[in-house]
């Protein structure tokens, strides 16, 4: 059997989503940091990659740091439903554009890193690859600019996977006025700044499927709190509804799988259908629930093998609520003190103290491609190993399209 040890503890990880026009997941960039410059073997990596990467997961970019690392990946078997990025240079210089040749004949599918008018630099005619571009300041203010009358828009070449957008307008333009690929990373802040004069409501596709769940006669419970957990704003306001003082429960209910089964799947039908007139139709906030989903469900994925659901969901809980603030514009401890939470999702998000902090900021800090290489540092801190860490994150990864199918087993 293939050690693992070694790889995964040799590697830093962290991703990036990467948002279709439709503001669903195309794809994630995983970016790999080697700890110690020789000491990730990259047949051993992909190997181990194959067997974590289903058919059924997401597009992944592997982003490598250490050249080294890249010029091996790239002379090793592919994995089903990768890509490898490789810088424009590469492209362009004889020896190494005849290992991309050989490369892309081998089945590796490539992403150019490149400036924008790189895009149809030397060589790159000739090697199929998708380009991946990180606009500059300037090219952002062209593409949105007004243009004169009598003028063509500016247009992007298609098929682009394109950083940068860090305003809204941006986001829309390239979304729904280029034919770009999808866009890595979200201007959460630009998003949620649209709304800051009211609290974002609910998720309506969330809603839908819900009530379609409920209308299913195999749904069970388990069901639902899968669907019903990817709206943090739709978790919290079931805890407030349950324990409100219409229900008049004699014990307070903190777990979300409780709340829904002392509602009942009518009441739970009846409720929602209410709730569907204040849905909020902004589809530009998918993928910040979605962001939110994925770090809760990492945090969850770091726990030790084994743990109970209850213990997996509270993790989730903790990681999921920590973002509420953001959402409903008031202080995360305002929002917290009106539930009968366990002490220790307070401990994690108001004190970051106590069992379940290490999960939610370890979690969060894989999300931080930029300060990558700071990972091990925060490992050690929370006494968490890059091998925990990095498999954790593949996982959550590998299932972020399938997490919330029809399954009867654990929560994942």
């Amino acid at each position: 059997m293939l050690n693992t040890q070694s790889v995964l503890d040799s590697l830093a990880l962290a991703y990036e989503p990467v948002w279709a026009p439709d503001r669903h997941l195309v794809a994630a960039r995983l970016h790999l940091h080697p700890v110690t410059p020789t000491g990730v073997d990259a047949a051993h990596f992909m190997e181990l990659l194959g067997e974590h990467w289903p058919e059924e997961a997401p597009t992944l970019i592997l982003s490598i740091a250490s050249p080294r690392l890249l010029l091996q990946t790239l002379a090793v078997d592919p994995v089903h439903n990768t890509c490898i990025e490789v810088p424009a240079d590469l492209f362009a210089r004889a020896d190494t554009a005849a290992r991309l040749t050989i490369a892309v004949r081998r089945g590796h599918r490539l992403v150019c890193r490149t400036p924008l008018a790189g895009v149809h630099g030397p060589g790159m005619d000739s090697i199929d690859a998708r380009p991946l571009v990180q606009l500059s300041a300037e090219e952002a203010h062209r593409l949105t600019a007004p243009v004169p009358p009598g003028r063509t828009p500016p247009q992007l070449p298609p098929g682009l996977i394109v950083g940068g957008a860090d305003t809204r307008s941006l986001l829309r333009h390239l979304l729904e006025e280029q034919s770009v690929h999808g866009v890595l990373g979200w201007p959460e802040d630009d998003v949620l700044a649209a709304h800051k004069h009211h609290p974002i409501s609910y998720d309506r596709d969330i809603l839908h499927a819900v009530l379609q769940a409920i209308d299913d006669d195999d749904c069970s419970v388990e069901r639902l709190e899968r669907l019903v957990r990817q709206d943090a704003v739709l978790v919290y306001r079931l805890l407030l509804l349950v324990n409100s003082a219409a229900y008049g429960n004699r014990r307070e209910i903190s777990s979300l799988r409780h709340a829904l089964m002392m509602l009942g799947f009518r009441e739970l039908g009846r409720w929602v259908t209410e709730q569907i007139t204040e849905v909020e139709p902004d589809p530009d906030l998918h993928p910040v629930r979605l962001a939110m989903v994925m770090r809760a469900r990492l945090a969850q994925h770091l726990l030790m093998t084994g743990s109970d659901d209850t213990l997996r969901a509270e993790v989730y809980a903790t990681a999921l609520m920590g973002e509420l603030g953001r959402l409903l514009h008031q202080p995360l401890a305002t929002l917290l003190n009106k539930l009968p939470l366990p002490g220790r999702i307070f401990d994690a998000l108001l004190r970051r103290d106590g069992p379940y902090f290490p999960l939610v900021d370890t979690a969060r800090a894989m999300g931080q491609p930029a300060d990558i290489a700071r990972l091990p540092l925060v490992c050690r801190v929370h006494d968490i190993s890059l091998e925990t860490a990095n498999r954790s994150l593949l996982r959550m990864l590998a299932t972020s399209h399938s997490h919330a199918g029809r399954r009867s087993e654990r929560m994942t």
